[in-house]
């Protein structure tokens, strides 16, 4: 039987239903499966509000399936079906991870100096060093894609810095050629669709931890004033979302905001999506009503490992995301639906 990961609650308010739940000091949580998903050989099972997390030296595996795991705070791993990877260390200041098979997206919304993301396919070394979104496959040569930001690849004496449009063969010979990150397949539309989800469970969460009054870095990991992001838990959800710090707002690459709950106070309110960075379907999922502040707005119900109740949520519209790539912006204050404030240390 699998080893659930234990999850430190901290109540922001006596009276209130709201609980903040934050993971603990190590990348590897399983946030989300579907279909046939194996962690040592042993089949992941969806349970409310418990999540495996993935340990030095273990595989997780799909078959018919994809799974969505959580790093570092605000970096995400998605991986496609037929996929594997291993875990070959899951410190925070120093993540590795080896694809075995298949292939990952990893979108990173923060990436602090102390920390340090790296993928590895056999010989290859691909250190990403800043926000953005990458793409990897294990194909024969296998290829890495950099759809925003940047990443240093290495093969012994071998290294190329590779940018937003470029893509690096990972072969024998380091081989870096363009690609049109317009080019969107089934596993990039459907990591695009989670992280719809995990804006619109942001939503609440930050609302519901701003009306009690906190602000800053009070919710996250490493103690208050640290200027850190942290993983809150929305138990109206069901699920993790990412909450950048203080007066601090994150675009997804593929559009979608995250609100700090001093930030979510300037959202614009929409009566629904009103379009997305690209076509988007809602397939495995189903759409309710919920009755937030700004009235009734349609959201997403993630059909994710905690579930997905009825939520009071309102949701704002996507900025241009995979479709222009211009997804993130600096500045802190004002509207939310103007720019707002940079997420995190750098793009």
């Amino acid at each position: 039987m699998l080893k659930r990961l234990p999850l430190a609650i901290l109540l922001v308010g006596a009276s209130s239903a709201w609980a903040q739940q934050v993971i603990s000091a190590h990348s590897g949580v399983i946030h989300f499966v579907e279909g046939q998903v194996t962690l040592e050989g042993q089949p992941v099972q969806p349970k409310f509000a418990e999540f495996p997390d993935v340990k030095n030296g273990q595989t997780l595996a799909t078959q018919d399936g994809r799974a969505e795991v959580l790093l570092n705070p605000g970096v995400i791993l998605r991986i496609g079906e037929n996929s594997s990877f291993k875990m070959l260390s899951n410190n925070r200041a120093d993540t590795r991870l080896e694809l075995r098979t298949g292939e990952a997206v990893v979108e990173v919304g923060e990436l602090l100096p102390s920390n340090a993301i790296t993928l590895v396919s056999g010989n290859v070394h691909m250190e990403l060093v800043k926000k953005g979104l990458y793409r990897i496959d294990a194909e024969d040569p296998g290829k890495f894609r950099v759809y925003e930001g940047e990443a240093r690849v290495t093969n012994g004496d071998q290294s190329v810095l590779a940018r937003k449009g470029r893509q690096v063969l990972l072969g024998a010979v380091l081989d870096m050629n363009a690609f049109d990150v317009k080019d969107m397949d089934a596993l990039m539309r459907w990591a695009g669709r989670r992280s719809e989800y995990l804006a619109e469970a942001n939503v609440s969460a930050a609302r519901s931890a701003g009306s009690l009054g906190y602000v800053g870095n009070s919710l996250g990991m490493g103690g208050m004033g640290m200027g850190l992001g942290s993983w809150a838990y929305n138990p109206w959800y069901g699920m993790f979302t990412y909450m950048p710090y203080g007066n601090s707002m994150y675009y997804s690459p593929f559009g979608y905001a995250f609100y700090s709950p001093t930030t979510v106070a300037y959202m614009p309110m929409y009566n629904g999506f009103t379009g997305s960075a690209f076509p988007l379907t809602n397939s495995g999922t189903s759409l309710h009503y919920g009755s937030g502040s700004g009235g009734s707005t349609m959201a997403p119900r993630p059909s994710s490992m905690g579930g997905g109740g009825s939520a009071p949520v309102s949701s704002a519209a996507p900025t241009s995301g995979l479709n222009g790539m211009s997804s993130s912006s600096g500045g802190t204050g004002g509207s939310a639906g103007h720019g707002g404030a940079s997420g995190a240390h750098g793009k």
